[in-house]
């Protein structure tokens, strides 16, 4: 009988190391994954505050829309005004050479 008590308790205590070894390894195993979720949730997180650094300014691009198109109109008359002198220029350039040609 008491050999039987000490086969049944040294076969419980082996099976109980073997599973504290196997629980052991995959402890390990989760820490590491751990770390190295860690390092690139580090590198995410610089990743992320460099796009949110790069796309503030995307909000101010309405407002340089409308002063570009501001900055367009007035180029137009601009434009406009300069293609007039011109032509007066010319009408002037031609009324005072018409006598030499």
């Amino acid at each position: 009988m008491d050999t039987a008590i000490i086969v049944v308790w040294t076969t419980t205590l082996v099976v109980a190391l073997i599973l504290t070894l196997f629980i052991l390894k995959l402890v390990f195993l989760i820490v590491r994954t751990e770390r190295d979720i860690l390092k690139l949730a580090h590198t995410t997180l610089a990743a992320a505050q460099g796009i949110v650094r790069n796309t503030a300014l995307i909000s101010g691009l309405e407002t340089t829309k409308g002063v570009a198109g501001n900055i367009l109109s007035v180029a137009g008359a601009i434009d406009a005004g300069s293609a007039s002198i011109e032509a007066k220029l010319r009408s002037v350039g031609d009324a005072l050479a018409g006598g030499r040609s």
